[in-house]
């Protein structure tokens, strides 16, 4: 059974790895936190595999999961963010060198303004960015399709907004 379960995990793994990072870049805003969260998903995943009672497809599972482990994780960094009182947000969220290269400043900069916006905000983006339809993201949240089509109109403006200021 274990061999069966190593199997399936490697081809789900190799299916959504990149959209996990996508999605945990999105949470946190940078590589550092982004690299600890990624491997906290895919621990969660090998671990709650069995569980899958295949009622959706794996990936809108494992959306599920990589959503409660980062909202979680997102609320434990929030938490030791305030006990520093000398510190910044903004200067904890520069844990690495940004390079030079016009693209991955503004991914960067992209994946910060994801990083301010509300919980619920952040998962849609991240799924649209990772192009779920409406009715996957809607399965996903608990909204129903009209909600998550304003929802994403609005998310983009402020996302706009936040890259121009």
């Amino acid at each position: 059974m274990i061999s069966n379960k190593k199997k399936y995990f490697e081809e789900v793994y190799e299916a959504n790895k990149d959209k996990i990072y996508r999605l945990c870049m999105g949470f946190t805003g940078n590589a550092v936190d982004a690299d600890d969260l990624f491997q906290e998903i895919v621990l969660k995943v090998w671990m709650k595999l069995d569980s899958f009672r295949k009622e959706s497809a794996i990936s809108t599972w494992i959306y599920r999961v990589a959503t409660n482990t980062a909202l979680v994780y997102v609320n434990k960094k929030n938490k030791a963010v305030k006990n520093l009182s000398n510190t910044s947000p903004e200067i904890l969220a520069i844990q690495h060198t940004e390079r030079d290269l016009s693209k991955e400043h503004q991914l960067n900069q992209l994946h910060r303004a994801i990083a301010q916006l509300k919980e619920m905000d952040r998962i849609i983006i991240t799924l649209v960015l990772e192009k779920c339809s409406y009715k996957e993201i809607a399965t996903i949240t608990g909204l129903n399709i009209n909600h998550v089509g304003v929802k994403v109109n609005r998310i983009k403006t402020n996302l706009k907004n936040k890259m121009t200021s």
